[in-house]
C-alpha cells in the first residue's frame, strides 16, 4: 500500500510552501502550478482544508494560509501571481517581495520584479522605485488602467501589464514621446 507522500510525491509540501509564500491565491492559480496532477491536487487541497492546514474562502474562491488572509486578500499579489504563471514554463525560482515589489522570479539568465501599482499610487511607487537600483532586473508593472502609465516615471520597465479577474494578462510598452 502506498503512503500519502508516495501518492502525492511531495506535492503537499510544495503546495503548503506556495500558499504560505503568497498567503492568498485563487484556487485556479494553485491548480495551474500543478497542472499535470490537477485531479490529485484537488483531492490534496480538500484534505489539507479538512485538516485545517489551509483555508478555503468559497465566496472569493481563495486558498489561504490563515483565516486572516481571506479577510483582506492582497489582490495586487494575486495579479502578480497571474503574471508569474504566464512565465511558468521558464521560471526556475520565485518568491514574494517587499514593498513595492510583489514578487521576484528568475527565468533562465534573467531576473524579474513584478510590481503592482494601485489607483492613485503612481507618485508613491515612482518615488520608491526610482530610489532603488535596477541591477539589470526586468520590471513588470501591473496597472489597474492603461492611463496610469502616463503618470509613472520608472526606470527599467520591461512591460506594463493589465490583469483581468480571470487571469488573462495583457502586456504593453509605454510610448516614447
Amino acid at each position: 500500500m502506498k503512503s500519502r507522500n508516495q501518492i502525492y510525491r511531495g506535492e503537499g509540501e510544495r503546495l503548503l510552501k506556495l500558499i504560505t509564500t503568497y498567503h492568498a491565491l485563487q484556487y485556479e492559480q494553485v491548480l495551474q502550478f500543478f497542472i499535470r496532477n490537477r485531479n490529485s491536487m484537488k483531492s490534496l487541497i480538500t484534505s489539507l482544508i479538512k485538516q485545517g492546514r489551509i483555508y478555503y474562502d468559497q465566496d472569493r474562491d481563495l486558498l489561504c494560509d490563515s483565516p486572516e488572509a481571506s479577510e483582506s486578500p492582497d489582490y495586487g499579489m494575486i495579479a502578480a501571481v497571474w503574471v508569474l504563471l504566464d512565465f511558468k514554463e521558464a521560471v526556475v525560482y520565485h518568491t514574494s517581495g517587499d514593498f513595492p515589489v510583489k514578487l521576484h522570479f528568475f527565468s533562465q539568465n534573467e531576473a524579474y520584479e513584478v510590481i503592482y501599482v494601485g489607483l492613485e499610487q503612481e507618485i508613491l511607487i515612482s518615488h520608491v522605485l526610482n530610489g532603488l537600483p535596477t541591477d539589470d532586473t526586468n520590471r513588470l508593472v501591473i496597472l489597474e488602467s492603461e492611463q496610469q502609465a502616463s503618470r509613472l516615471s520608472l526606470d527599467g520597465v520591461t512591460a506594463y501589464c493589465l490583469v483581468s479577474p480571470d487571469g488573462t494578462v495583457n502586456y504593453y510598452q509605454k510610448q516614447q514621446k
